[in-house]
């Protein structure tokens, strides 16, 4: 035994060494992670006939509820950012400077109502592994903006 080596691994490392792990069922096949193994029992066949019509439970639907919001208002903030860039200079610099004023302002309420929904959510989820962080607009203007 190596001394860096518990005996654990010792134990595992000669049983493979003999060839003990060779012929065990299911060797090659691929690990069936569709199956929650700590979720509830009573729950599981209820959420395996929802995920097989396409549903899922209501916590994941509301988390593609809040993400395609934000995608949305993110791309709107985008879309008046882009046209203050192509303004710049012009004529309508001021329309569009206030055009993106009011788009930030927009972006940043719905982003706080967002956040409120994500604070809710978070304690729907079954695990903090699944949480969702919360939403900084600040960070999301400054990275559209450079």
């Amino acid at each position: 035994m190596k001394p860096w080596e518990s005996l654990v691994d010792q134990k595992i490392r000669e049983a493979m060494e003999q060839g003990e792990f060779n012929d065990l069922s299911g060797k090659g096949e691929p690990i069936d992670l569709c199956e929650n193994p700590y979720e509830d029992p009573d729950w599981r066949t209820a959420h395996r006939l929802l995920r097989n019509a396409g549903f899922a439970p209501a916590w994941i639907e509301e988390r593609k509820d809040i993400d395609a919001e934000f995608d949305v208002a993110l791309a709107r903030l985008r879309q008046v950012w882009k046209i203050l860039q192509n303004a710049r200079g012009s004529r309508h610099e001021a329309g569009a400077t206030a055009r993106w004023e009011a788009g930030r302002s927009e972006f940043i309420e719905k982003v706080r109502e967002l956040n409120q929904r994500i604070n809710t959510w978070n304690l729907k989820t079954p695990a903090t592994a699944w949480q969702r962080r919360r939403i900084d607009p600040e960070r999301e203007i400054e990275k559209i903006q450079s």
